[in-house]
């Protein structure tokens, strides 16, 4: 990936995949990732060595993945520590492979989406790039070169100008995008930025409240206390919005306090009302654990949607930003064929 350490997405899925099998059946750790290092994703091989030494000398596969944690979502570096903690490793792994997998599946849907609007955008750079060549190549010998943009970019150095600035910005986009995406601390203060913009806060919200139902399940289930359960399941979010909560919700659970009534404490942008409606009705009839597994499968499917509103977003931004060329240079040129040349005759009139 650009600018980060971390294995690929598909290879901590098929990770995920194998471990989940593979303990299911008694192979332990070690074994499987030694099988890894020798036939799993290619560029997780080296990796699978190193965490199979490491287990060898009797490390836990949370201590194991700790020195390389830089390599791996924080989502699976805390789960696995709850699975090993709770003895329930195969549940850990298909609970991630799944939210993996939504995951690719999610970012290949995205990154589909914008392609038709950025090639429409390169399209649009080459074509005024390529019409302020042309007007500089056929300009009368000795004569001033016609600007159609009033900016003095004519010919070979106006194209060049062109491309550069217009196919700069798009790098720095990119460039932007692919290290904030996997760069966490700033990942998780956008993503808490994210809850106070219209639009997106739904959108990483959904995220938020999936991973933290699904570290709640798993916890309860395992049958961790209430405030290693809140700690974990916040932590699990990884935004920075709800990892602000999570010494203050243990506190408060060490305290007696029921975790619906700790959760409807939290800034009301955190958790909707049916949600924390959701929870009290787990916390009464003693059944929170199946609610929050049924929360995390209710906005796994939400986060989809959501995901789909913000690549329709992106893409207008995108196409607005086309149409704010396209009408900029119209009334440039609007300007120098047409109202300059009226302005120049009639103040040549005595």
């Amino acid at each position: 990936m650009i600018f980060s350490p971390r294995l690929p997405l598909s290879a901590i899925v098929s990770w995920c995949r194998a471990l989940r099998h593979g303990i299911d059946i008694g192979l332990s750790p070690v074994k499987i990732f030694k099988q890894q290092a020798k036939s799993g994703p290619s560029a997780a091989r080296a990796l699978a060595t190193t965490l199979a030494e490491r287990l060898s000398q009797g490390n836990s596969l949370e201590n194991a993945m700790k020195p390389d944690r830089s390599k791996f979502p924080p989502l699976m570096i805390e789960l696995v520590a709850v699975g090993e903690k709770t003895g329930r490793l195969t549940e850990t792994f298909e609970e991630l492979e799944r939210y993996f997998e939504q995951t690719v599946s999610t970012r290949k849907m995205f990154h589909g989406a914008l392609i038709w609007p950025c090639f429409t955008y390169v399209s649009a750079v080459g074509i005024i790039a390529a019409m302020l060549l042309v007007l500089g190549l056929i300009a009368p010998s000795g004569g001033k070169p016609f600007d159609p943009l009033g900016m003095g970019l004519v010919g070979i150095s106006g194209a060049l100008i062109v491309l550069t600035l217009g196919f700069g910005f798009a790098a720095v986009i990119v460039v932007a995008y692919f290290f904030a995406r996997d760069n966490d601390p700033l990942r998780a203060k956008f993503e808490a930025f994210s809850l106070n913009i219209p639009g997106l806060a739904g959108c990483f919200r959904a995220f938020a409240i999936q991973r933290f139902s699904m570290a709640m399940h798993m916890t309860i289930e395992a049958g961790l206390k209430a405030d290693e359960s809140l700690m974990f399941s916040f932590r699990a979010t990884t935004n920075g919005a709800y990892l602000a909560c999570a010494e203050s919700s243990a506190k408060q659970a060490r305290g007696g306090r029921a975790v619906d009534k700790i959760l409807a404490g939290c800034p009301k942008k955190l958790f909707p009302e049916e949600f924390l409606d959701t929870v009290s009705v787990g916390v009464i009839t003693g059944n929170l654990a199946e609610v929050m597994a049924k929360q995390a499968e209710q906005y796994r499917e939400e986060a989809g949607r959501k995901i789909k509103f913000l690549t329709m977003l992106v893409s207008g931004a995108v196409y607005a930003l086309i149409g704010l060329m396209i009408v900029i240079v119209i009334i440039k040129l609007a300007y120098a064929v047409l109202i300059k040349p009226i302005n120049d005759g009639l103040n040549a009139i005595p």
